[in-house]
């Protein structure tokens, strides 16, 4: 984001249009990538792998500034629902809750179903 900050304003839109035509490929890859992560690295190191970023995550999130999270650009909305035309850095912080969240009801019994 902050690279497409500097560039022209279409560049973000001219890229997140590329993405959207490499919507296929980016789906393989999103669900082979996690498989092959997984046999290689095994169960404790992707614990130990996600621990770490989300270390990493909280340590940017608490030096950002409130100027640093208002940076955005287009983002290819055909990759996941809740990808918007326009994100800001706050957003995609928000993103990984929401995305965790829509998951994890998908893969909830309702109550009437245990």
């Amino acid at each position: 984001m902050r690279v497409f900050k500097r560039l022209p304003r279409g560049a973000s839109r001219s890229f997140a249009r590329l993405l959207n035509a490499g919507t296929r490929p980016f789906d393989v890859v999103n669900y082979l990538g996690p498989l092959g992560g997984a046999k290689l690295l095994g169960r404790r190191r992707m614990g130990s792998a996600f621990d770490r970023m989300i270390a990493y995550l909280h340590r940017r999130l608490d030096a950002e500034r409130d100027a640093g999270l208002a940076v955005g650009m287009h983002f290819p909305t055909r990759w996941d629902p809740y990808f918007c035309d326009v994100m800001t850095v706050a957003d995609l912080y928000r993103y990984p809750t929401q995305h965790f969240d829509f998951h994890r009801q998908q893969l909830t019994l309702a109550d009437e179903d245990r």
